[in-house]
């Protein structure tokens, strides 16, 4: 195998890559990259056994071929080089000779025989999202994962895709993450529901996420019922579905509530933030809610050390109530919320309270509280 390519583009192709491989390999093969040669350039492979990823990359090819080259290695090797082409030929003996200018490296190969065929997901549903809002979803969601291996199916994001919007959730048992993504979607004729749905690893679509690309271009997100496939910029990227059924979010949605608030974000936030401080002084890290019929938000946190009061002017209907949620959980929620204006529902201090926008659907977070004594 020999060919020719610019340091730019391989580094490019490698740092895509490269994050499939596990900080310890269960075999030797996975601490490779697998280097392809295609009709308009290299393919690159990685994988860990669970998350596999391919990037196409251009090169000038002047002898087809593959091999298998330690992946960090290489990838460290070659962020070293100087700009410009980089010339790299495999001879019989499997040895590497990468030249660049004034820079001469020898690098041993490995058995590309060991590494794994991976290929394309056989076809049975395709969505296609804006690379853009999918990374954000993706990104709004993934805190509320969780990581108790003992429930696996919630350490995933369940994808539910129906003909006017695609829904990302994500739910630990003590908090719910939904975003909506309006698109439309073609749904199989013979289809028995409203709705396919998926479970991808968090871990997994979490890296899928800090891959794509900051625009309207289309992710194209190929899946059956054991494996998926996104698709973006040349990168592919493959992992096994999870197993199992995702808890039922719908039913633990209220439809209904006797309380609710509008407040300013950007207040809240900022209040949070500073009964955040004292609260993780404190022995249960609590943040302390009092909500007001005549408009007014009470904030309170309290530890041996001190204890802060804070008040906000919001918007009110329904019925007095004190509530109490974990500093930490009530934090994760609001820095994931764009906007000016969010409303807060609640039902009574012991039952969950929903966090929506202003006005629409594009997202819904669950939150449940802490029951609290003698206050």
């Amino acid at each position: 195998m020999h060919f020719r390519i610019q340091t730019d583009e391989m580094n490019f192709g490698l740092g895509m890559v490269t994050r499939a491989i596990a900080p310890r390999p269960v075999k030797q093969a996975y601490d490779g990259v697998l280097i392809e040669t295609v009709e308009d350039g290299l393919v690159l492979t990685c994988t860990d056994g669970e998350m596999s990823i391919k990037a196409q990359v251009s090169a000038l090819i002047e002898e087809d071929g593959c091999a298998l080259l330690p992946a960090k290695l290489f990838a460290e090797m070659m962020r070293k080089q100087p700009a410009g082409e980089v010339d790299v030929r495999v001879d019989d003996r499997m040895r590497a000779a990468i030249r660049s200018r004034g820079s001469n490296t020898s690098m041993a190969c490995m058995a590309a025989e060991d590494f794994p065929d991976i290929r394309d997901v056989a076809e049975e549903y395709r969505v296609s999202l804006p690379c853009n809002r999918f990374r954000d979803a993706v990104s709004k969601v993934q805190f509320a994962v969780s990581n108790d291996e003992s429930r696996k199916i919630l350490t995933g994001i369940l994808m539910e895709v129906y003909e006017k919007e695609t829904l990302l959730v994500g739910l630990d048992g003590f908090r719910l993450a939904l975003q909506r993504i309006q698109a439309e979607n073609a749904l199989p004729a013979n289809l028995k529901k409203d709705h396919l749905h998926a479970v991808t690893p968090g871990k997994i679509l979490n890296e899928v996420s800090k891959m794509l690309p900051d625009s309207e271009d289309p992710a194209e997100i190929t899946f059956n019922s054991s494996h998926i496939m996104y698709a973006f910029g040349g990168v592919k990227v493959y992992a096994t579905l999870l197993t199992g059924e995702f808890i039922d979010y719908q039913k633990i949605l209220p439809a209904a509530w006797t309380t609710e608030v509008l407040v300013m974000r950007s207040l809240f936030s900022d209040a949070i933030e500073r009964c955040s401080l004292m609260a993780r002084e404190g022995k249960n890290n609590l943040i302390y809610l009092h909500l007001i019929p005549d408009g007014r938000m009470e904030m309170t946190a309290n530890a041996e050390r001190g204890d802060v009061h804070e008040e906000l002017d919001i918007g009110f209907q329904g019925n007095e109530l004190n509530i109490a949620f974990n500093s930490r959980y009530l934090t994760d929620i609001i820095h994931n919320i764009d906007g000016e204006r969010l409303r807060m529902c609640f039902n009574t201090n012991v039952s969950p309270c929903m966090i929506l926008p202003e006005e629409g659907n594009d997202f819904t977070f669950l939150l449940l509280p802490v029951r609290i004594f003698n206050r």
